[in-house]
């Protein structure tokens, strides 16, 4: 009889791990970042390498990306709107910063005049879903036109810094910036765990083709992956171009 329990308990406990496994399991499948080989290692204060590909060149070309401020509130909601069951609203102001790790040779800096860019037009700053991929810096993200995380972002224009100049002999200059930031404002419920915000590279180096790829991401109907900062079947790739965090 004691036999005949502990292979019952035995068999019970088995069960209980496989499925275990399997749920862990069925959850990392449906994680798109991560699936796709996103890189979760933008931080605060700390300088992480990223790459993208510029015109003119087929291979990448390394950067510097660093969250240089970041400050979190949370506010509870109005005292008429109030209930057990309705979450805090959450504000986080962050500052990235993108940096050159030298100074732009005289013949990539010909082919940035050439193309009508500066390098920071090779580089995105994404606010995503951390499980879809979707989106959150737009009002439609689904086919019916509503963000239904209730994820607000507003961001600013890159600003630059370190001003340099190049010159050629036949009187041609090029002006660009050695490093620039942009500072981005995220409203979401505190319920909400997925909020992420990424530095991502292209693996195309014709502007007008990206633009056009990423479109769909842009306005809110595709996701991360059906861009050109995830390298599909490529997760070597997609883990140089882009680097996110995760806010909760």
């Amino acid at each position: 009889m004691r036999r005949i329990y502990k292979k019952v308990v035995a068999l019970i406990l088995t069960a209980l791990i496989i499925f275990n496994l399997s749920s862990v399991q069925s959850q990392a499948v449906f994680n798109d970042l991560s699936r796709r080989g996103v890189s979760f290692n933008l931080s605060k204060g700390n300088w992480t390498v990223f790459y993208t590909k510029l015109p003119g060149s087929n291979k990448l070309v390394k950067l510097y990306a660093k969250v240089t401020k970041f400050r979190r509130s949370e506010f509870p909601v109005s005292t008429g709107m109030r209930s057990s069951t309705t979450p805090s609203t959450v504000t986080v102001v962050l500052t990235v910063q993108v940096q050159l790790p030298k100074l732009l040779s005289k013949t990539t800096a010909k082919k940035l005049l050439n193309a009508g860019h500066d390098y920071i037009d090779y580089v995105d700053l994404i606010v995503v879903d951390k499980r879809s991929g979707e989106n959150l810096n737009t009002s439609e993200t689904s086919e019916e036109g509503m963000n239904y995380h209730n994820v607000n972002v507003t961001e600013s224009e890159w600003k630059g810094f370190k001003p340099q100049k190049l010159s050629w002999s036949n009187g041609v200059t090029y002006q660009y910036y050695v490093s620039y930031a942009k500072t981005v404002i995220i409203k979401f419920p505190s319920n909400y765990t997925k909020t992420c915000v990424g530095v991502c590279g292209t693996h195309i180096n014709n502007y007008d083709k990206m633009i056009d790829w990423n479109e769909g991401f842009t306005q809110g109907y595709t996701v991360l992956s059906d861009t050109t900062h995830v390298k599909a079947n490529d997760k070597k790739m997609t883990k140089k171009l882009c680097h996110v965090m995760n806010i909760k």
